[in-house]
């Protein structure tokens, strides 16, 4: 039941100028779900408890902008914000559920210190340390995720859980002249942060800064510079700006390069770019059409890279591609092999698995860095015939750790040091070139294979020149496995006809 003197603050509030939603704030009800304030108010408060005239009732809830929340929790602002072009951006967005948030001008903040101390002095046996009203960004979420959702045909979400946001920024006229009663309290000992986005004398307080000069100032400075009780306003808020954002959403696959004449990436010198084209582009260039998505809002991420003049064989190379702010995130198994398809009419590159994976999941690249393995074909040449000795002297190695200094040719990008490296199996075998072998090899991930058959002028040991005691380089290199089980193989059996 609703006690007397809670009948009282709310009247009280109303003769005031407050709105009706920020007067049961202040009955500090954190139970209270304001979106069905109607109900509260019937069973609670005003019919069948107080008796009102219809007169008073019009009285009291003045055509104001509230003396607190500057009209942010009445029906003037949410029609404005229901009204507003800019909430049609949401419709771009597939994602039926929202959250939404609130920017507020700094200004509110003064006003709402001033009703508190005011509350305060006047109801003191209510207001007590422990009970203190409902924050007033709470309220309004309750007050406007109805309407709002009614609108949108979406579902409201907390913002804990919920992926697709709307920021509503407000403006309001008055904020800079209100707030230069904080030059006056601010104390001469405390310095305190400001920014120039918006200027009184040069600079306007951030609403933190707003927060710690209240909580540094008196209640008998407070009183002296600023309104207690707050007066009603003349202006209201007003919608600025609605804005619309979604989280990224990642995408996984696997990707076979079949060009010794591709980069994985764009490959650009001195701003001169010096291929075509690359795998992130021939990936991106159909991604970005298919799913409406601007390059820009890409980026793309691999288990390691091969040398552009490296092939990737096998199942290919697990990859995922994050998607910035994305419109489309509702995928069906179809839609992805028809992305699939339209990818792999390049020549250069085809991709399999295509499929949504959860941001979390795309660690597993990141852990598979150290502990996966590599398998690679190389096709080997000598300056010597090759004999079956040399052969042997390959395959009787065993495993064996090697020492690889960062190799001549990265050293622009990557900084000198010596890294071991495992090389776990190898096996040699003729070709009908009698001054070439070819040789198969299982690494531990980020082993520079080129340098491990040539030694790179002694960078890389052992290697294979050391090995059969004879010159040796690498005519060709094939990756053939990337043993990594991310991500999860399709079944393709499932396909319709695309």
């Amino acid at each position: 039941m609703t006690t007397a003197e809670e009948k009282q603050i709310v009247s009280y509030l109303l003769d005031l100028g407050c709105c009706l939603n920020c007067s049961i704030r202040y009955l500090c009800d954190k139970q209270l779900e304001f979106s069905e304030l109607d109900d509260f108010l019937s069973q609670k408060l005003i019919i069948n408890e107080v008796e009102i005239k219809e007169e008073d009732q019009i009285k009291r809830v003045k055509n104001n902008a509230c003396i607190v929340c500057l009209g942010l929790l009445q029906d003037h602002m949410l029609q404005e914000i229901l009204n507003c072009p800019d909430l049609q951006k949401t419709q771009n967005y597939d994602n039926p559920m929202f959250s939404v948030s609130i920017s507020m001008p700094a200004s509110i903040l003064l006003r709402e210190h001033s009703m508190r101390l005011h509350v305060v002095e006047k109801f003191p046996a209510f207001f007590t340390d422990d009970k203190l009203e409902i924050p007033i960004n709470r309220v309004w979420k309750m007050f406007v995720k109805n309407p709002l959702a009614k609108t949108l045909n979406k579902t409201f979400q907390s913002s804990d859980i919920g992926d697709f946001f709307i920021n509503i920024t407000t403006d309001y006229i008055d904020d800079i002249e209100e707030l230069k009663a904080l030059q006056v309290m601010q104390p001469k000992d405390f310095q305190i942060r400001t920014t120039q986005h918006r200027k009184y004398h040069g600079e306007l307080f951030t609403r933190k800064g707003v927060l710690q000069i209240l909580s540094k100032s008196s209640e008998k400075l407070f009183r002296m510079h600023s309104a207690c009780p707050p007066t009603i306003p003349n202006n209201f808020l007003t919608c600025k700006a609605i804005e619309c954002k979604h989280n990224s959403i990642f995408i996984a696959g696997r990707y076979c390069k079949y060009s010794r004449e591709l980069s994985q990436s764009p490959w650009v010198v001195d701003g001169v770019k010096l291929m075509d084209t690359s795998v992130q582009e021939i990936m991106f260039d159909v991604i970005s059409i298919m799913l409406s998505t601007p390059v820009d809002n890409l980026k793309f991420s691999s288990s390691g890279r091969e040398d552009c003049d490296v092939r990737c064989l096998g199942k290919g190379r697990p990859f995922y591609i994050e998607i910035l702010d994305p419109k489309k995130t509702q995928f069906s198994f179809e839609e992805f092999r028809r992305i699939e398809n339209k990818v792999n009419k390049s020549e250069l590159i085809k991709i399999r698995d295509l499929q949504m994976v959860a941001r979390s999941d795309t660690n597993y690249i990141k852990q598979g860095e150290e502990s996966k393995t590599k398998n690679y074909v190389a096709l080997c040449v000598t300056k010597q015939k090759v004999t079956q000795e040399m052969l042997d002297k390959i395959n009787d190695y065993g495993e064996v750790e090697i020492q690889q200094k960062t190799p001549i040719r990265v050293l622009h990008r990557r900084p000198l040091a010596v890294r071991p490296r495992m090389i776990l199996s190898m096996k040699a075998t003729l070709t009908e070139n009698e001054h070439c072998f070819e040789l198969e090899v299982v690494t531990q991930a980020g082993t520079y294979v080129k340098e491990f058959v040539h030694g790179d002028f002694g960078r890389t040991r052992p290697n294979i020149n050391e090995i059969i005691g004879c010159d040796v380089d690498i005519a060709a290199l094939d990756v053939i496995s990337i043993n990594l089980d991310w991500p999860a193989e399709i079944d393709y059996n499932r396909c319709i006809q695309l």
